[in-house]
């Protein structure tokens, strides 16, 4: 999968508006990459208990990796404004 421009463009203008285009926390490097696919991080509270579960809930992120360490950054589509929500049905009551 490739992003678009012009969903490239939406997701670099909303993390700037929000300060995240700060230099690597690693290295410095003032420049990143962002990744072309979605992360979908799993939200699990029986991890310390050595139970993996499938499916359950999740955060939809996007990675941003530093051009010269390789530092990835995961960042949530909700916070910077680009989740899609579904539809809801409509209430016929």
């Amino acid at each position: 999968m490739k992003f678009s421009p012009d969903l490239k463009d939406q997701i670099i203008e909303a993390l700037l508006a929000r300060e995240a285009g700060r230099a690597c926390p690693r290295c410095g490097n003032e420049a990143f990459v962002v990744l072309d696919g979605f992360f979908n991080e799993r939200i699990d509270d029986e991890t310390m208990t050595g139970v993996f579960k499938v499916g359950g809930p999740v955060i939809p992120c996007i990675g941003a990796v530093c051009n010269r360490c390789g530092f990835l950054s995961k960042h949530a589509l909700g916070s910077l404004g680009l989740l899609v929500k579904e539809p809801q049905p409509e209430d016929k009551s």
